[in-house]
Order: structure tokens, then C-alpha cells, then sequence
């Protein structure tokens, strides 16, 4: 008899061809961004991002030459779980990595490979990587303190708005780079002009072109040191030139990045609107204000190609409608495609069951979401809704 899965054991019961689900595929759902959030991913990804922020305290209070001193085999120890802890993740990672289609069709060990070269997982790697090598080569414990810090950046992993960020800078990378060369354009005129101004006046700090870039490059992010300071009349007049510019000039790379971000997130969480709803079929014949109640109980999200929607046999915890893109539906029965209008999940009707078939995107997706516990309020308050999701949803 095959194990269910239930709220408080989210382990899958069934894989997508009915049959018993392995433990790679249990720990790729678990620990693999993209997949169906269970009470144990939460849990797993909770004590990972616990670790990860006791890692970077301990390292601050082990400079600390007094709590160092009191409490030296604590800290010794807790570097040791920490080790084993991120070297256990990183193989679990690299070994379940090929239950995603697109490393499996590389084969079992390219694929790994493959796997393990993404950026996430090279910092993943440097977390505990360099600790190894402690322990055969004598290396300055201020450069391995530096890869203990490094651990913080395995933040980004559990971030979905810093991959947005890191799409965004590469996005407009032509616009940042133009952005780039027009600022070290105007801090290189800017030091040229300082030195006719000002090196006969300071041979000692402004006497060299090198000095006067310094000073530009100070001035036109407006840090200001105060270490080199213009004594002429023009000088100062092109340091004020030269600072307001600065402004003008850091505000616009902070302009672009801004507005590709909200652009991107703008992308990412599309807004449902009425007539959205409206021209879908399961809504039919509905009153305006049905609708409307309806389209306040709705989120909206935008799942990347590949991401697993549905898992046949995962708890029901929500009905999902394609606006636009296309899935592929697997059950028992076959195959079958999703586009824009199809309807799945309807098993969120019923408070404690699971979902029967596996739904993956194709392609990038845009989905509406219901909550299962909405579905099932407006389902007892439109008996018309509850019969078209029981018996008039495809599949």
C-alpha cells in the first residue's frame, strides 16, 4: 500500500506514471526552487536560511577576542555541523538534480556536471569547499574567515527577487555600460581640468594626473573625503561643476536598474482584470458582481518553462487557470496539452485531497490562482461554479 501524502506528510505519494515515488525525486521537490511548496520544503528552507545567518553571526562574534576565548569549542563545533550540513546539501542537490528534464536528457553524469557549474551551485560549493582544504594546507584563517562570509550569498537562492535583479542588470547592460563610459569620460575631463587649476598650486596631492582622478572620482560620487580640497577660485568653481554633475551622473544607472526591476516585476505579477475573467469559459453566464467577488479572491503568478505546477499526489491546495502559455497535463490515462483558458487543480474542491494529475509548464506561463479554501467558499455560495469545476473541467 503506497504512502499518502497529507498537510502534516508532504511526501508525494504517486510519481507522474502512478507509480511509488523515489526518494531522488522526495528530495528534488523538497530542495529544488520551482516546485510545489510543502510544510517540509518550508521547514527544510527555514533551517537552511537559519544556518546561514548563525554561520555569518558566529563569524562576527569569533572576532570578539572575549567571546572567542569563552566559548572556543562552541564555535569550533558549530563550524563542523555547519561543514557537514552544506556538503550533505550540495550532494543531495547534485545527485536529485536529474529529476529536472532538462539535466536528465544531458545523461546521468553530464547533466550532473552541468548542474553543478550554475552559479547557485558554485556558491553553494565555496560554502564548504575551502574548509576542506583547511584541513590539508595551512591557510590564514582572515582569507578562510572571508569564504565563511561568503555563505551569506547562498541567500540569493531562497531570494526570487535577486535572480529578477541579476535578469535586469543583464537586460540593460548596453544602457549601464553607456552609463559607465560616460561617467569615467567626465571624471577623467574633470581631473585634466583640476590639474591645470590647481597643480602648480598643490605639486603635492594634485600635481599628478592620477591624483586628480582620485580626487574627481571622490567628488563625483559625492564621498568627499576632504583629503584633497581646491584652493583657487576656478578650482573650486570646477569642484562645484564637477559635483553637481556627479548627481546627474549616478542618477541614471539607479534610473535604469529601477525601471527595468519594476518593469520586470510588473511582467512576473500581471494584474487579473474583469474582462480577463470574463472571457474565461468556466465563468460564463456569471453576474458582474460574481465576477467581481471572484476576481478579489485571485492572485496572479508567472512560473518559468519546466516549473512543475501540480504533482499527482501532493495535498490540493489551489485551482489554477492559464491566461496564457502552455502545460502539459500527465495522469494515468496519458498525456494531454494546456493553453490559454484550460482549467486544472480542481481537487481543491474537496478540503483534504490530492491532486491526480502532474501539470508542467512548457512554456513561461502566466496562471491565475484560486486558494483552495476561496474555491470552495465561492463554491458553496455559486452552486453554478462548484458544478462546472466538478463535472465540466476537461480531463
Amino acid at each position: 500500500m503506497s504512502r499518502e501524502a497529507t498537510p502534516d506528510n508532504p511526501l508525494p505519494a504517486r510519481d507522474p506514471d502512478g507509480g511509488a515515488i523515489s526518494l531522488r525525486q522526495w528530495a528534488y521537490s523538497v530542495l529544488e526552487e520551482g516546485q510545489l511548496e510543502t510544510v517540509l520544503s518550508r521547514a527544510v528552507e527555514a533551517l537552511l536560511i537559519g544556518l546561514i545567518i548563525a554561520n555569518v553571526t558566529a563569524v562576527a562574534l569569533e572576532t570578539v577576542p572575549s567571546i572567542y576565548a569563552k566559548y572556543k569549542v562552541l564555535f569550533t563545533g558549530f563550524e563542523k555541523f555547519s561543514i557537514a550540513a552544506y556538503t550533505a546539501e550540495y550532494l543531495v542537490r547534485v545527485w536529485s538534480s536529474v529529476e529536472d528534464p532538462r539535466i536528465a536528457a544531458r545523461g546521468p553524469i553530464g547533466g550532473r556536471i552541468a548542474f553543478a557549474m550554475r552559479p547557485l551551485m558554485l556558491v553553494d560549493l565555496m560554502a564548504f569547499l575551502p574548509a576542506y582544504f583547511a584541513i590539508f594546507f595551512a591557510i590564514d584563517t582572515r582569507v578562510l574567515r572571508i569564504f565563511r562570509l561568503f555563505r551569506l550569498v547562498k541567500l540569493a537562492r531562497y531570494s526570487p527577487a535577486l535572480p529578477a535583479l541579476l535578469g535586469v542588470l543583464y537586460a540593460e547592460r548596453s544602457a549601464l555600460f553607456a552609463s559607465m563610459i560616460l561617467t569615467v569620460s567626465i571624471m577623467c575631463v574633470s581631473a585634466e581640468l583640476m590639474l591645470l587649476a590647481e597643480g602648480s598650486a598643490q605639486p603635492k596631492v594634485l600635481g599628478t594626473l592620477p591624483d586628480a582622478m582620485y580626487w574627481a572620482i571622490t567628488t563625483l560620487t559625492t564621498v568627499g573625503y576632504g583629503d584633497i580640497v581646491p584652493i583657487t577660485a576656478i578650482g573650486r568653481l570646477i569642484a562645484g561643476v564637477t559635483m553637481v554633475i556627479g548627481l546627474l551622473l549616478f542618477a541614471l544607472p539607479i534610473g535604469i536598474i529601477a525601471n527595468g526591476f519594476v518593469n520586470d516585476l510588473h511582467r512576473r505579477q500581471f494584474a487579473i482584470t474583469w474582462s480577463m475573467l470574463k472571457r474565461q469559459p468556466l465563468f460564463a453566464d456569471f453576474e458582474i458582481e460574481a465576477v467581481t467577488e471572484i476576481l478579489d479572491a485571485m492572485s496572479s503568478k508567472t512560473v518559468r518553462e519546466h516549473t512543475q505546477i501540480t504533482l499527482a499526489g501532493q495535498n490540493a491546495a489551489s485551482f489554477y487557470m492559464i491566461a496564457s502559455g502552455n502545460a502539459r497535463l500527465e495522469h494515468d490515462g496519458g498525456e494531454y496539452d494546456l493553453g490559454p483558458g484550460d482549467v486544472f487543480g480542481e481537487e481543491a474542491l474537496q478540503v483534504t485531497s490530492d491532486y491526480q494529475r502532474t501539470v508542467t509548464a512548457r512554456t513561461e506561463m502566466r496562471l491565475i490562482i484560486l486558494p483552495g479554501e476561496e474555491l470552495r467558499r465561492l463554491a458553496r455560495k455559486y452552486s453554478l461554479l462548484k458544478r462546472r469545476i466538478a463535472h465540466e473541467v476537461p480531463w
